[in-house]
Order: C-alpha cells, then structure tokens, then sequence
C-alpha cells in the first residue's frame, strides 16, 4: 500500500501535516488513472465498522462455513480502503488521533496484479518479515513520469536548489513546505 493525502495546494501552508515536511502532488486524473483512491472513513461505532468486523470474522471461519475466495478477497479489498476516523496512533503514541484530516487515498495493488501475494496483513507480521515482503514487492512499483509531477514539496532552498540543478526541474513546481508538523 503506498499512501497519499489530499490537500488544497492554496491552504496547505495552514495546515499540520502529520509526517513530514517532504511531498509530491499529483493530479486527481493521475491518481484514478493508476488505480489510488481516497479511503473511507468509519466511526468504530458505525454501522460500517461494525459491519465490516462481522465479515472479517466469516472471512477467518476455517470450517465448512469457510467463503468462497473471491468474497474472501472483496472483502480484504475494501477493508485496505478503511480507516477508523479517529483512534491510536501508533506512530505518534497519541489517543484519539483525528485521521480523517489527513484526507488520505491509497494505493493497493489488486492481488491479481502482484502475482497473487498478499494484499494486507496485519502489523505484527508484516514487521517480523518486514524486508522480505518489501523485495517481493519491489517489481510491482507504482510508476509515474516526470510530467505526471504537479508540485514538489521541499524543506529548505538549498534542496529545491539542488532538485534545479541536478534534475532540470521547473522552478515554478518546487515549494518549500510551511505547513506545520503534528
């Protein structure tokens, strides 16, 4: 999964980003095109987190009421666009972390389109095989062009120098970001 955040390029200066002070804006054309879309935000109460958690739990069913795999499947694949609207931040040890003001999209990689590896998993697996899952991976990237670029985000002038300087960039896409960090 390779994660994105919509903000308006305009008021962005405004905002507090939660990880970092680096970006790349693509257009919203790009994004559908290449299969990245915005994800669907639940309140772990909602009607639709409590209904996803009962078809996550027919999903694990072992016996003879096991589903079929492609309802095994469209399920894992709407739940990697799901997120709790606010809850634990693992990253920032912080309760009640307000994710939906990240207006994140997401790209995941159809299962047929990875040589049928696994599209989700949960973290403590993932961190135990954590460099052997990102090689699998690695042949799959997501591509995009240098006119696909919109705007580039850096943290200072002397980097948005360097990018000019060594890539031939467009001085009017680099920016350095304003935006303060949560």
């Amino acid at each position: 999964m390779i994660s994105f955040s919509e903000y308006n390029i305009s008021t962005i200066d405004n905002e507090r980003i939660t990880y970092g002070k680096y970006g790349i804006g693509f257009s919203k054309d790009w994004a559908k095109n290449n299969n990245v879309g915005p994800v669907l935000y639940v309140g772990t109460t909602s009607v639709a987190a409590k209904g996803m958690n009962i078809l996550l739990k027919a999903r694990r069913k072992t016996n003879n009421e096991k589903l079929p795999g492609k309802i095994r499947l469209a399920i894992m694949e709407v739940k990697t666009f799901m997120k709790n609207e606010k809850g634990y931040n693992s990253k920032f040890k912080e309760e009640n972390f307000d994710f939906k003001a990240e207006n994140e999209w997401r790209f995941v990689p159809r299962k047929s389109d990875i040589d049928n590896y696994l599209i989700s998993q949960n973290q403590r697996t993932y961190l135990k095989n954590r460099d052997k899952h990102n090689k699998m991976l690695e042949k799959y990237p997501l591509r995009f062009k240098r006119e696909d670029i919109q705007i580039l985000f850096v943290s200072n002038a002397s980097e948005k120098d360097e990018l000019i300087n060594t890539f031939g960039l467009d001085v009017e896409i680099i920016k350095i970001s304003n935006w303060r960090i949560k």
